[in-house]
């Protein structure tokens, strides 16, 4: 599971639907985990939220948070289309983890 692979706990995963409040984010996670949001369910970003993102990130980090999470979303796009099983060797590494449970 990607999440796993860059270091995101189980714990963190099951709390996405909260990331908001929940303690296990910092306002740097809470800023992306919105963005990544807003982007994917809305297709734009208001001047506000872009503003409180280029107050913490540079602009390359800017360009390359904005392909993570448009990456991110074509990928489902493609899974969601082809009903694609996980194959053994995720499935191994899963197990029984919790999904994410944005958009649910």
């Amino acid at each position: 599971m990607l999440g796993r692979s860059i270091g995101i706990s189980d714990d963190e995963m099951a709390a996405m639907a909260e990331s908001q409040t929940s303690a296990l984010f910092d306002a740097t996670d809470r800023l992306v985990l919105r963005y990544a949001e807003i982007l994917t369910r809305e297709n734009r970003v208001s001047d506000e939220l872009y503003a409180e993102l280029a107050a913490r990130f540079p602009q390359d980090q800017l360009v390359e948070l904005c392909f993570t999470v448009g990456l991110a979303a074509l990928v489902n796009r493609v899974h969601a289309t082809f009903r694609t099983d996980v194959d053994g060797i995720t499935q191994a590494a899963v197990g029984e983890a919790a999904f994410c449970p944005i958009g649910r």
